[in-house]
């Protein structure tokens, strides 16, 4: 079934019920569908089914629109961080083979270069904003004044008679995202509209909530962050949520939304919830309006979601917040705790009818409860593969108990209940003198240290020799202090040669921590 038809069918139920709320604007789920199909109409002229399509937008309601008419119309939609230098997109482009850019017009003095392989639309920023926003916009943010040779302004399409829906099997990729590209080379990832709806189709499951209808959920995570396209837009509006969407997270309003009873469910990155804990409004009865939350897309370290819940019980309020695991050759989260079961540490447990073992690195065989070795998930989120990578989908896929498995690249094991643990990246395990160090329990011990808000430890090499280098933010830090912590706490060979505090952690454009570029900091200071 198309994603189309999946919002649809809610669609035909209630459609004078709110769908987005975008700065301060209320569109109904009638609206929603009304503009869905106006943007299939006119991308009609220029697309066909089979055709991809890159979108490269931050959360608003035309990119809700455009990703969902380019579903209608059978073709692939291929999302693309709205920041993408232009040689990496122009780079993804090609490998995805793509037909044309949709993106804002704010991005055409960036992106204008790439008309001369692929045909733009643009769309205003400011589209579905009222006169004076839009007229307030306009004086801020100068227009486009280059060459406007094969750009096309969205409104200015032509629109045509929508063709019959296309049929779609379960085969059938819908989706194009793109790994993080932490432990090498990005990938693109092929999901199927069936993938994506599975996933939706435990939404309330995952939310643990009987009724999401009416509740808002936050929209912060773009949508080309798999937890935020699946989750925070399809999710929400297949089951009659209200999606809020944020170009980017603005906790004052987050908190304000909190306060007026228009933000149930909150969803993000561990960054996303210390941003809102520092805020001063972020406390007291208003946060009895919280239902619950979930952080991934990274680590979240466990004093993050102590603090997250210390202040909900200090409020009296029933939300909490919970970690879980996912990541996007399964569309995104597969396992997650929540109210009917937790446990402290854990990533929770699987989802309905996902299956997860824990195999040897390149093994097949399920090892026993409580042995770590890789994470391995079975079920009807799995990806189609890697596009056009048949060595990396033949590494990736294995068969086991009578079911498809796709290896996560994860180390972790489950315990006797069925909870599943994280332990670390595989390809991030450090080898010191043949002993195994892992970077997520130096970066716990750190991050125990008053002061210390965030932590990433990196291996390097100085003189062909294996180094660790701790890349630190929040208050300066004694090195020699931070180094005996660690050695007192795990073992010498763990401790960094390299203690450093930052502004920030460097990020991915699925926002995860960058790796490589700290491994690339510490190997230049070496």
């Amino acid at each position: 079934m198309l994603l189309y038809q999946s919002l649809k069918d809610f669609y035909k139920k209630d459609e004078k019920s709110p769908a987005l709320l975008y700065m301060g604007k209320t569109f109904s789920y009638g609206t929603l569908f009304k503009a869905i199909d106006d943007a299939a109409a006119r991308l009609a002229s220029v697309v066909n089914a089979g055709d991809v399509v890159t979108i490269c937008m931050p959360n608003t309601p035309e990119c809700v629109y455009c990703f969902y008419a380019v579903n209608r119309l059978g073709a692939v939609a291929h999302m693309v961080h709205p920041l993408a230098p232009l040689a990496q997109l122009r780079k993804f482009m090609v490998a995805a083979k793509s037909k044309l850019l949709i993106t804002l017009s704010i991005n055409l003095d960036k992106y204008a270069p790439l008309t001369d392989s692929f045909p733009i639309i643009s769309i205003h920023p400011a589209r579905s904003l009222n006169g004076l926003l839009r007229f307030a916009f306009n004086l801020k943010v100068k227009p486009y004044k280059g060459d406007m040779t094969n750009i096309t302004a969205y409104d200015a399409l032509e629109k045509r008679e929508l063709p019959p829906a296309p049929e779609r099997s379960d085969s059938s990729t819908g989706v194009y995202l793109h790994s993080g590209g932490t432990g090498g080379e990005p990938k693109i990832i092929e999901l199927s509209d069936s993938a994506v709806n599975a996933l939706g189709n435990r939404g309330l499951e995952a939310l643990c909530t009987d009724d999401a209808r009416g509740m808002y959920m936050l929209g912060a995570l773009p949508m080309f962050h798999g937890f935020g396209l699946a989750m925070s837009i399809h999710a929400t509006l297949t089951y009659g949520g209200v999606s809020v969407l944020m170009p980017k997270f603005d906790p004052v309003k987050t908190v304000k939304l909190v306060k007026k009873n228009k933000m149930h469910f909150i969803i993000g990155v561990p960054n996303l919830f210390r941003a809102l804990l520092k805020q001063k409004g972020f406390n007291g009865d208003a946060l009895k309006n919280i239902y619950v939350g979930f952080v991934g897309g990274d680590c979240a370290p466990q004093d993050l979601l102590d603090e997250f819940n210390d202040r909900m019980a200090k409020a009296g309020a029933k939300g909490r917040l919970f970690e879980g695991y996912g990541l996007t050759e399964t569309v995104t989260v597969c396992a997650v705790n929540n109210f009917n079961h937790n446990r402290r540490g854990s990533m929770g447990y699987m989802l309905s009818d996902l299956d997860a073992i824990i195999v040897e690195p390149d093994g097949v065989t399920p090892l026993p409860a409580g042995e770590k070795g890789e994470i391995a998930i079975a079920g009807d989120t799995l990806m189609q593969g890697y596009l056009d990578n048949p060595q990396a989908n033949a590494e990736v896929f294995f068969e086991a108990n009578g079911k498809k498995y796709v290896r996560t690249g994860d180390f972790g094991y489950i315990d006797g209940d069925g909870f599943l643990y994280y332990v670390q990246r595989l390809k991030r395990i450090i080898k010191i003198s043949g002993i195994s160090v892992y970077p997520k329990e130096i970066e716990s011990a750190a991050l125990e240290i008053t002061g210390v808000t965030g932590a990433c430890a990196v291996e390097y090499k100085d003189g062909g020799k294996t180094r660790i280098a701790l890349y630190l933010t929040g208050a300066p830090q004694d090195a020699e202090r931070v180094r005996a912590k660690i050695e007192s706490d795990l073992s010498r060979y763990a401790v960094p040669t390299i203690v450093e505090v930052i502004d920030s952690i460097p990020v991915t454009p699925v926002m995860k921590a960058d790796v490589l570029a700290l491994t690339a900091r510490a190997e230049g200071r070496a």
